[in-house]
């Protein structure tokens, strides 16, 4: 059975407890085990190493040893957390002195960081599990979707080896469970709650999601699918703040749970501030269709 150390992060942990539930039970429908560390929060890449780098490479280092030992790739639902374990990890692989630096501090909690695991992003071990997928699902779920990768799994392309400017993979995705990917203006655009734009700028930030969620309510979408704990709070809570559109917000591992028959309360769908009553409606009336 394959087997990764879960790095939840703090959005899915304390706010969206539902992004890690839906993770937990899918994976252990598709037989990936998931074993839990004492982590700490990633921490931001558009935050801390944007102030302090030296520090957010020794804490990132110190997240990414809990399961070196063992020898576990740490798997994040999360692009932010993904952006930063694996710069981190991509950064201290080809800098020996920065490694240094960084086992220098470690050092002083007796511990030291080889990096020999690396993170991995959960799209990329389902990706694998395709066939799988579909022979698990019990629902072909029928909805118009809206795709939003997150920036931190695409960019810096030179580090994820990601197709930055055509990615395809949660188009596919999304596909496998029945869902169709609804093209949208300017679709690969950053949810503006990164960079601490949300926290810092709070009205550029509802400006950029706005204009986001404007393009994704005129392709008419039943919803918007996320790989990132981060960007699904920044599309769920701006919507209340803004009161102008209310498209239901999912996690692809949400989505997933619902095309394998899962109950929407056992995914937390009813805990999201915009409602999913309707598009659960569309699910349950494909499941009796099909």
């Amino acid at each position: 059975m394959d087997e990764y150390a879960f790095f939840p992060g703090c959005i899915a942990k304390n706010v969206y407890p539902g992004i890690e539930k839906s993770t937990r039970m899918v994976f252990e429908k598709l037989g990936i085990g998931l074993k839990d560390y004492e982590y700490s929060c990633c921490p931001p890449p558009g935050v801390l190493a944007s102030y302090d780098k030296p520090s957010w490479l020794v804490i990132g280092a110190r997240n990414l040893l809990q399961s070196e030992a063992e020898g576990l790739n740490p798997m994040t639902v999360c692009s932010g957390c993904y952006g930063t374990l694996h710069n981190v990890w991509h950064t201290l692989k080809n800098d020996p002195e920065l490694m240094d630096y960084v086992n220098e501090h470690l050092g002083r909690i007796d511990a030291k960081y080889k990096g020999d695991i690396h993170p991995i992003h959960f799209i990329d071990v389902l990706k694998d599990y395709k066939a799988k997928i579909n022979a698990l699902k019990e629902i072909d779920l029928g909805l118009n979707v809206a795709v939003h990768y997150g920036c931190h799994y695409l960019k810096p392309s030179d580090a994820t080896g990601e197709n930055s400017e055509r990615p395809t993979l949660l188009e596919e995705m999304v596909g496998l469970v029945g869902c169709n990917s609804v093209p949208f203006k300017d679709s690969l655009t950053c949810c503006g709650a990164g960079g601490g734009v949300m926290s810092g700028e709070p009205d550029v930030s509802l400006k950029i999601i706005n204009t986001k969620l404007n393009n994704m309510q005129d392709a008419k979408v039943d919803a918007i699918v996320n790989i990132c704990s981060f960007c699904h709070m920044q599309f769920d809570q701006s919507q209340m703040k803004l009161g102008t559109t209310k498209i239901p917000v999912l996690h692809l591992n949400q989505l997933y749970g619902l095309a394998f028959g899962i109950r929407p309360k056992h995914l937390a769908l009813h805990t999201h501030l915009v409602s999913t009553r309707d598009l659960v409606k569309k699910v349950k009336a494909a499941k009796k269709g099909g």
